[in-house]
């Protein structure tokens, strides 16, 4: 019976709901006033429901469908904010892939959140210094690894093919793939006792080197690879990717053995490698730690000799660090930069759109009056302005991420020299992602100003003044331009950051070298084979390479090195060494200094300055006396007012080698640009008796374009020994360029984002005074009618602007200050406190906003005061 009721209910709620239709009523609207007729209390609860699901569903669209006419009503706003949003959206877009591609992604190994890096720290100044022997204590003492490896990059020669090849290297121990939890493509990895001195020639190549060197030969496991004349088996390809530690091409086994690096004396042999480890599952930070301190005495117990007698167990201590930290080093701390400006630039962005949405919310107060006169709900207004806000905050997040994936591909194509041994930078879910959400959030952002200011509209104030000619009233006035105060003082924190990175990169730039980098070529040979087993043949190839070299007509001077300046590889340090005269220190007291061998004419070549003494020269052969030119660090260093010329250097545990100081020459920059120039000891390549010389580079003083000397150079290095490649070839200045190349790439992306929040700001300024112009159009006819001259009305719109900025620069230069502790380490020659910069910054800020300003200005001074006031 209770069911015949309710269908007859139902029957006459729906002639009810048509009728309420036919009379123009909304369908939510006209079902609700059915119901309020017809229907007993459960039907009305459930209707009610049903009601609500589909008036709300019914507002969404009504919103989305207002929205839209709004954006084809005022097209110049939804354009002039889809094209903010795609520069600032993109830009986050592509710094969050370079984050997640090199910070957040985990390495491409198994495991790899559970891969460590090793390394031993001695001495006063913590050098880290990791003995082989650390390798065997660590396997053997080491209770929280499953496995723990030593390796040692290298290059090797690859003879047999017609133009000699410089292959990337690797010496491994066996079980450094099992650390790296990477099994082969095809064939295996070195087994269990391949290793030492008399481990069997293999060799496991890279994927890339097999696609692209071997040609993807399917049987390649068992075939022949000759590398430094000898013939090599390969026995396995490593995976697509994989290239640990450096670009590596091949990995041999390591030439080490415990016998020999853990001997009976308690001495331990100085042969240095580096290890990796892998961490037993749910080992902890502290465990690790505390694992690392007991190791750490560990080795301490098992070599009392070695430490009693070289004064290295005071710091001597053994430290674990993730391998994806420890492969990042300082680029974390410049991602990190980076990605709070581009943050900064965004929110400019949204703090320009929420300004202009409320100059349009403004100019709609009577159409919100009217709307909450006839009952609209103030949420409603709200919801309806962020639907707006949304809908054109989406097209601008769509074309961010286009433009974000084209410019991440433009990145791995030409791939700056600061990403080369990083992944290749990608746009995977997690970026994607992370795009839709920024989009979301920013549409969010810069509506919920406006929004709420649209719901507290005043409906009487509204109706009364009819919308028309009036400002919005004085605290609407105040918003518009707290938020331009904002844009301005986030843009001013910018600018002082791109200014600081640029004028430590200009300083960087014009660093004095201590030598002349014009016209100068370099390249590198590497020497194999048992003609050059011995010192005497090893002088005798690069004296006739030199030789043959200098009687180009192209050629001025020429010289060799075992470090060439520039080349980013860090000079050898020749150890401790005593100075004649003076007590004898231990071992881990010496004074250190780094050690070259370098030709006879390496001074004339590269133009450094002989400051005292002199160089390398023809009585300086195997059979004299052993000299050394120091440079001025040395002496700064190691003879403080004193002079060292003619004074002995001992080397060796028991001072068994002695050379004579026979000049001092100018301080140059090695590796570091950046760095102060080391203590550098140089010896001569002529005097023989130095193992280094198998590995040398040439530098070329030419009276042309140095690149034009290099196939002439390079055929004067294969007429000597066409078994020799030549590799690393780059002039001098191209070394420059990758030097300073982490500093370029730094100030290119800031000063980019820095330049994009000037030109935001001065928008935002322009937008907002062209509208506070139209806005107070009677006030200014009423001061002009009143006596003002144009002059005097452009000089108060400007005015107003210059307060703006004098606030703005306050707040601006407090958030420097909290920014630019950020930048110390990626600063050089200039501190944070950089006047100049902190001068100019702001004057370029006032400035901008003085030409945005301009234009309203004017009109605001050419108000025809009849005019105005006949149309209020």
């Amino acid at each position: 019976m209770e069911s015949d009721l309710d269908d007859e209910l139902r029957f006459h709620l729906e002639k009810q709901t048509e009728a309420n239709l036919a009379a123009g009523m909304p369908p939510a609207a006209a079902r609700l006033a059915a119901l309020k007729e017809f229907g007993n209390p459960r039907l009305q609860q459930e209707e009610c429901r049903d009601a609500w699901g589909t008036r709300m569903i019914d507002n969404v669209f009504d919103d989305v469908r207002y929205a839209l006419r709004g954006r084809r009503r005022d097209p110049v706003l939804a354009v002039a904010a889809t094209a903010t949003l795609a520069l600032c959206i993109g830009a986050n877009t592509v710094v969050f892939s370079l984050v997640n591609s090199i910070l957040l992604r985990p390495l491409p190994y198994p495991g790899a959140d559970r891969i460590v890096w090793l390394s031993e720290h001695i001495g006063r100044d913590s050098m880290e210094v990791t003995p082989g022997a650390d390798y065997y204590s660590a396997s053997d003492q080491g209770r929280l690894f499953e496995a723990v490896a030593a390796y040692d990059t290298y290059t090797e020669n690859w003879n047999g093919v017609e133009k000699p090849e410089q292959l990337d290297a690797a010496q491994v121990t066996p079980s450094f793939f099992r650390v790296m939890g990477t099994r082969p493509l095809m064939g295996r990895y070195l087994a269990a006792g391949e290793e030492g001195q008399k481990a069997p020639d293999v060799v496991v190549v890279s994927y890339a080197f097999w696609r692209t060197r071997l040609g993807a030969d399917p049987n390649v496991v068992g075939s022949t690879l000759t590398l430094d004349r000898l013939p090599n088996t390969i026995i396995g390809v490593m995976p697509q990717g994989y290239d640990f530690p450096r670009a590596t091409q091949i990995w041999r086994p390591m030439p080490m053995d415990e016998s020999s690096e853990r001997p009976r004396s308690g001495m331990r042999p100085m042969r240095i490698v580096r290890m990796a480890a892998r961490v037993k599952p749910g080992v902890g930070e502290r465990e690790l730690e505390s694992e690392m301190v007991r190791l750490t005495g560990a080795i301490r117990a098992e070599y009392p000799k070695d430490f009693e007698t070289t004064g290295f167990i005071k710091g001597m201590s053994i430290t674990a660090v993730p391998l994806q930290k420890r492969l990042v080093g300082d680029l974390r701390q410049a991602l990190l930069v980076l990605t709070g400006a581009v943050a900064l630039v965004l929110l400019i962005a949204c703090v320009n759109l929420a300004n202009l949405l409320l100059a349009r919310a403004s100019a709609r107060h009577r159409e919100l009056a009217v709307r909450l006169a006839l009952g609209s709900e103030r949420g409603r207004v709200i919801r309806q302005f962020l639907t707006e806000s949304l809908l054109l905050a989406l097209p601008g997040g769509l074309a961010g991420a286009g433009l974000a994936a084209l410019t991440v591909w433009l990145f791995n194509v030409a791939k700056p020299a600061i990403l080369v041994r990083y992944p290749v930078v990608s746009m995977d879910l997690r970026t994607l992602l992370f795009t839709f959400g920024l989009t979301l959030a920013t549409g969010l952002i810069f509506g919920m100003a406006p929004a709420l200011s649209a719901a507290r509209v005043d409906i009487q104030e509204a109706l009364k003044s009819g919308g028309h000619g009036q400002s919005s009233g004085p605290r609407a006035a105040r918003l518009r331009q707290g938020l331009v105060v904002v844009e301005l003082g986030v843009s001013l924190v910018l600018l002082i950051g791109a200014g600081l990175l640029a004028r430590s990169f200009l300083k960087l730039a014009h660093t004095d070298l201590g030598f002349e980098p014009a016209r100068l070529l370099t390249l590198r040979v590497n020497l194999v084979g048992p003609r050059y087993a011995k010192a005497e043949g090893q002088v005798q190839f690069y004296d006739n390479v030199l030789e043959r070299v200098k009687q180009s007509p192209m050629v001025k001077a020429a010289s060799v090195t075992t470090d060439l300046p520039l080349s980013g590889e860090r000079p050898f340090s020749g150890g401790g060494f005593q100075v004649e005269g003076r007590p004898r220190m231990p071992l881990g007291q010496m004074p250190l200094a780094n050690s070259t061998v370098v030709g006879r004419d390496f001074f004339r070549t590269l133009g450094i300055a002989v400051e005292s003494g002199r160089t390398f020269d023809s009585r300086d052969t195997s059979q004299s006396p052993n000299a050394v030119v120091v440079n001025r660090a040395f002496v700064r260093k190691h003879f403080p007012g004193e002079d060292p010329l003619g004074r002995k250097l001992l080397f060796g545990r028991n001072a068994s080698f002695a050379s004579g100081i026979v000049g001092i020459v100018g301080s140059i920059r090695g590796s570091a640009l950046g760095a102060e120039p080391d203590p550098v000891m140089y010896f001569c390549e002529c005097q023989g008796g130095n193992r280094f010389l198998t590995r040398m580079g040439l530098v070329v003083r030419t009276s042309g374009e140095p690149r034009a000397a290099i196939r002439d150079v390079e055929a004067q290095v294969y007429a000597e020994d066409r078994n020799q490649p030549v590799f690393d070839v780059k002039t001098m200045e191209e070394r420059l360029e990758d030097a300073t190349a982490s500093q370029r790439f730094q100030l290119m992306l800031i000063g980019a984002f820095a330049g994009l929040a000037l030109l935001l700001a001065a928008a935002g300024v322009y937008g907002v005074m062209s509208y506070l112009v139209t806005r107070r159009t009677r006030e200014l006819g009423i001061r002009i009618a009143l006596g003002a001259r144009p002059e005097d009305v452009m000089r108060h719109v400007l005015g107003e602007n210059l307060t703006l900025v004098l606030v703005a620069v306050v707040m601006g230069l407090g958030g420097a200050w909290a920014l630019t502790r950020y930048l110390k380490t990626m600063l050089y020659g200039v501190t944070t406190l950089d006047a100049p910069t902190l001068a100019v910054a702001p004057a370029i800020l006032a400035a901008t906003v003085i030409l945005a300003s301009l234009g309203p200005a004017r009109r605001a001074a050419r108000v025809d005061p009849m005019t105005a006031l006949r149309e209020e």
